[in-house]
Parts: structure tokens; C-alpha cells; sequence
């Protein structure tokens, strides 16, 4: 009888200490606190480890002996940019300005074979990214443009300036492959295709020296 009660007590305490989390799509799940990343939120849900996206969380309800401690809702999400033609990447809490740059084109001469590179001052960008982020630049454009003018590249961080990999003369240097979804009219979402390393990257118009630049630590 004592084992019974016992166990009966641990239950109820579980069911009054469980955690709820609340999406924006309404729904609210029940489970514990894991805690997370900058990207992404970790509860555990029926003793199995679920991952929400923290753009997708309005707010956790943490109860702690029996009295809720709600956390204040997340600010609605700019999913949207106002400006035409300027990626943004998409955060937790809003969308994210990169760093705006123009690229200086480089030529080689014919001792280094005809190779040219567009250089960016600084040594790194100051908007920063973890490796285990979920990065998605966001874009509108005007009526009619297309996506794919946006093409993302590694940059080579040198003692004070940045800079794309060599290229022969009159190409554009290696692009990182990536996905393009449309999420509204003339509004689009585009994302690397796999993890970036870390380093440096820019995001740039084709035929145009104008860079949207970031970072991507440990």
C-alpha cells in the first residue's frame, strides 16, 4: 500500500511539474524543459527528445511546485522585408541584418595565371553565426525578379580583408549550392543545401560587386 501511494504521488507530482510549450500555430505541447540552441528548442515529450524551431515557440510555461512561471511571448516575426533586393537571415525573435559590403575585384597577372578575386575589407564579419544554427536567408524582390540572381560564397579570411577563392578571368567564383522555397508573393526563403564550416560567407547579386556578409563559429 505504502509502494502504491508512493508511486501514485510521484505521478501526480510529474503531471503538476510538466512543462508546456506553446507554437504559434496554436497547438501546446505538454513535457519538460531541455533547454536548446539559438536555432532550436529541446523538450521531452512521452520520454522522447522533440526539437521545435524557436521561430515556431510563442512562449514556455514553466511550473515549479505547483504555480506556473509563464515566459514573456516572442515578439511577432518580420518574415517579411520591407526592402527589395536585400537578403536577411532569419532569426528567433526577427529578421537579421547582414553585413553590407562591396566587393573589389582583384586581377591577376599572367604569373599567377590570369586569376582574379573579389576582396572585402576586414578580416571578419561582426554579424555572427554558430555552426549548429539553422541559417535561411530571406529575400523579396521586385515583380518579376528571380531568386536565383542570389548566390552564396565562402570567403578566405586574410590578416585584414576577405576574399573570394581564385577565379580565371571574367567567371564568378564557386558558389555554395543551395535551396530556394517561395513563401509569399515576390517573397523568398533560400538555404544553404548542406552545414556551412566555419568561416566567412557572403551573400551577392549576380553581376554585381555588392555583398550581404556573415560568420560561422563553433
Amino acid at each position: 500500500m505504502i509502494a502504491r501511494f508512493t508511486m501514485l504521488a510521484l505521478a501526480l507530482l510529474v503531471a503538476v511539474e510538466a512543462d508546456t510549450l506553446r507554437l504559434r500555430n496554436g497547438a501546446a505541447v505538454t513535457g519538460t524543459w531541455l533547454g536548446g540552441t539559438a536555432g532550436e528548442v529541446h523538450f521531452m515529450v512521452d520520454d522522447q527528445l522533440r526539437r521545435y524551431p524557436r521561430a515556431d515557440v510563442v512562449e514556455v510555461d514553466f511550473t515549479s511546485n505547483g504555480v506556473p512561471s509563464p515566459v514573456a511571448p516572442a515578439p511577432p516575426l518580420a518574415m517579411q522585408p520591407d526592402i527589395a533586393g536585400v537578403p536577411f537571415i532569419r532569426g528567433a525573435s526577427g529578421l537579421i541584418s547582414l553585413e553590407r559590403e562591396t566587393g573589389m575585384l582583384v586581377r591577376g597577372n599572367t604569373i599567377s595565371g590570369g586569376q582574379s578575386i573579389y576582396r572585402i575589407q576586414g578580416a571578419q564579419s561582426p554579424v555572427r553565426m554558430r555552426r549548429g544554427d539553422r541559417i535561411v536567408f530571406v529575400v523579396r524582390l521586385n515583380s518579376g525578379g528571380d531568386p536565383r540572381r542570389f548566390e552564396l560564397f565562402m570567403l578566405e579570411s586574410r590578416m585584414n580583408y576577405r576574399q573570394t577563392l581564385p577565379m580565371r578571368a571574367g567567371s564568378r567564383p564557386q558558389a555554395v549550392s543551395v535551396t530556394i522555397t517561395r513563401i509569399a508573393d515576390s517573397v523568398y526563403e533560400i538555404s544553404p543545401a548542406g552545414p556551412l564550416y566555419q568561416g566567412e560567407y557572403a551573400v551577392s547579386p549576380i553581376n554585381s560587386n555588392e555583398s550581404f556578409c556573415f560568420g560561422v563559429d563553433y
